[in-house]
């Protein structure tokens, strides 16, 4: 398998980012939804920075991912694709490449602003962004929590799409992405 995308098939360095976030999404969701009502006070601690820790993960792997997206070539959807189609899936990959970046960014950028980076073990994670309270909120409560449920939504429509034309339209656009198929 290559390491670069084809004209019909993504390479293994898009499939590995693509699977990898994906990954991480699926892990940072319920924890972002579910630590505030942890009780043990150091539990919840742990539990907030392995989520923010993933969210920087998802920030670092989705600015490589986007660079490594400007210098591929992006397969081509089958011909019979209506032009609506093709404008919906550009725009939906736009957004959740968007989506993916501002949504650790801003929570990155809360928890400096609020003087509670992340940590890697005695390593804290700094930001170029001075205490600053009322940014701190504005992150989490104007950017950070209401992206999660629109992102929540994307992804799950980016799922059923990559379903619909799997089991309905039966053509390539899910396996082409999957770690084990190579492409015609």
């Amino acid at each position: 398998m290559s390491m670069r995308n084809t004209t019909t098939s993504y390479g293994s360095v898009t499939k590995l980012f693509h699977w990898l976030i994906f990954l991480l999404v699926l892990a940072i969701i319920p924890l972002g939804y579910t630590m505030g009502s942890i009780q043990d006070k150091v539990l919840r601690s742990q539990v907030v920075n392995i989520h923010k820790l993933i969210g920087v993960s998802i920030l670092i792997l989705m600015l490589l991912r986007a660079l490594w997206a400007l210098n591929n070539i992006k397969p081509a959807l089958p011909f019979q694709t209506p032009n609506w189609q093709r404008w919906v899936e550009r725009c939906m990959h736009v957004v959740l490449y968007v989506g993916l970046i501002i949504m650790p960014l801003s929570g990155l950028i809360g928890s400096v602003a609020a003087g509670k980076p992340p940590q890697l073990g005695s390593i804290r994670i700094e930001f170029p962004v001075a205490l600053n309270k009322p940014l701190a909120e504005f992150m989490f409560e104007y950017i950070h929590e209401p992206l999660a449920l629109i992102l929540i939504a994307l992804i799950s429509i980016h799922i059923f799409a990559a379903l619909y034309h799997h089991f309905i339209k039966r053509d390539d656009i899910l396996r082409r992405m999957m770690p084990y198929w190579r492409g015609r």
